[in-house]
């Protein structure tokens, strides 16, 4: 395990950060011997630097149980922390590099929408497959309100959405502008005239709230817009909202680049809004320590390429 050398400030109550590799080292090897292997020092090194941990933190962070050392819940709730800091401050050490994608071995975390995930993960994952095969991505979804959080702390490289107030420590790119459609039953009442504003306003809708903390977006921008629609039902997916729409004869606004190819896997046509709603604009974000990353340019190059193809296509 590399050590990392840190210039200890002056004053009282601040921990001296060279001491961080001794209790991550502990934390993992769960021994003092071992921890003091992986670190390439002594024992009574430490045992020496463990001590002094005790003392700045108050806690005795281990508990003999037999040969193992058992972190106490103090250690338990450092942990991540410290990982974190150990994981920045390698970052911050290491020389510039390029990235050869036929060699490395990276994965990369992205947050985005289901449906997104569905129609550009495939595409994503072919590129990988043939040019960056030992690199991997992988799709989740978290709450609205987490998202700076987790690229603050490097959980997530990349968010792609309509996502609004980027914190001026992220970076952003425009991805493309969605107009909004209303989607309806091939079989129903609307299959071949458009509803009109009183239709839309009096109808029954089928809402879709894309993040674990509801929020909606098409909401908050109709409700901007002075327009109310009598939502009966509200799902997390698209794909749930076209099959409750085919076999319902509800209403539901999507963006067109969703609502066209869910066209072709549903009895569903596409018509005008009956107002206009304006646009949303999606883009890509990330940190701006990712911002001259090799490996990052070359993952949001392929991500514009792919998010950009999938919308063009749509809107044809």
């Amino acid at each position: 395990m590399q050590r990392h050398r840190f210039e200890r400030k002056g004053g009282t109550g601040r921990i001296d950060l060279n001491l961080l590799p001794t209790l991550q080292a502990i934390l993992e090897e769960g021994n003092l011997s071992r921890a003091a292997v992986a670190l390439g020092v002594s024992q009574p090194a430490i045992s020496q630097s463990l001590s002094k941990l005790r003392e700045h933190f108050g806690d005795e962070l281990f508990v003999r149980s037999g040969k193992v050392l058992l972190p106490t819940p103090r250690a338990l709730a450092l942990q991540p922390m410290v990982a974190r800091l150990l994981r920045e401050a390698e970052m911050l050490s290491r020389p510039p590099q390029g990235f050869d994608p036929r060699t490395a071995d990276v994965e990369f975390i992205v947050c985005l929408s289901e449906f997104v995930e569905f129609m550009m993960l495939p595409q994503l994952a072919a590129e990988f497959a043939r040019h960056a095969p030992q690199c991997r991505i992988r799709g989740m979804r978290v709450q609205h309100s987490q998202l700076q959080a987790l690229l603050e702390q490097g959980d997530v490289d990349l968010v792609i959405g309509a996502v609004a107030g980027a914190a001026p420590s992220l970076r952003q790119q425009r991805l493309a502008e969605h107009r909004l459609v209303c989607v309806v039953s091939a079989q129903g009442q609307w299959a071949r005239r458009a509803p009109t504003l009183q239709d839309y306003t009096e109808g029954r809708h089928v809402a879709v709230h894309r993040t674990a903390d509801n929020v909606d977006i098409i909401s908050e921008r109709l409700t901007l817009k002075g327009i109310r629609r009598n939502t009966v039902v509200s799902v997390s997916s698209d794909f749930v909202a076209a099959r409750t729409v085919a076999q319902t004869d509800a209403l539901c606004t999507l963006p067109l680049s969703s609502g066209q190819p869910l066209t072709k896997l549903f009895p569903l046509r596409l018509h005008p809004l009956p107002f206009d709603a304006g646009v949303f604009t999606a883009r890509m974000i990330w940190h701006e320590r990712f911002q001259s990353d090799a490996s990052h340019i070359w993952l949001r190059k392929l991500v514009e390429k792919a998010y950009k193809g999938w919308v063009q296509e749509a809107q044809a």
